[in-house]
């Protein structure tokens, strides 16, 4: 029985109704702002590992493009004249930057003999990725008579 003042002449029985009414929804209360922080912690975390995926996916990517195109200018080197030197090349959208250096190669042969015609092409990478700075090179020696 309700009075204009509030609860006053409740029975016991109706007491302890009323009193576990308003424990259990405060119980609720309690839950759902329990639910709520761990789900907000579990999506933080979540896109903070998908962020890094994407990352890590993205300089692969680019390792292994650079990496392409560092065994296609060797390629493409070994078959043509080579001369002794270093010079820039040009390929892409110049956000790396590729450097070719030939240099002979002084070996001999079993005998002591000198072996000509021998040059070592080194062709490098520069680029920056995440505010770092990067580097690649690949190295091929040739015969060319």
């Amino acid at each position: 029985m309700k009075t204009s003042s509030g609860y006053g002449r409740l029975r016991a029985p109706e007491r302890i109704r009323d009193v576990r009414a308003r424990s259990k929804s405060g119980f609720v209360l309690w839950e759902m702002l329990l639910a709520l922080s761990i789900f907000s912690i579990v999506a933080v975390s979540l896109t903070t590992a998908l962020e890094q995926a994407a990352n890590t996916a993205r300089l692969l990517r680019q390792d292994s493009q650079v990496r392409h195109d560092l065994e296609s200018i060797l390629a493409e080197s070994s078959v043509a004249k080579l001369a002794a030197g270093k010079n820039a090349i040009p390929l892409g959208d110049q956000r790396v930057h590729y450097e070719r250096e030939v240099v002979p190669v002084l070996a001999k042969n079993s005998k002591g003999q000198p072996l000509d015609h021998l040059w070592r092409i080194t062709v490098r990478a520069h680029w920056q990725e995440t505010n770092q700075s990067r580097s690649s090179q690949a190295e091929l020696v040739v015969y060319q008579p």
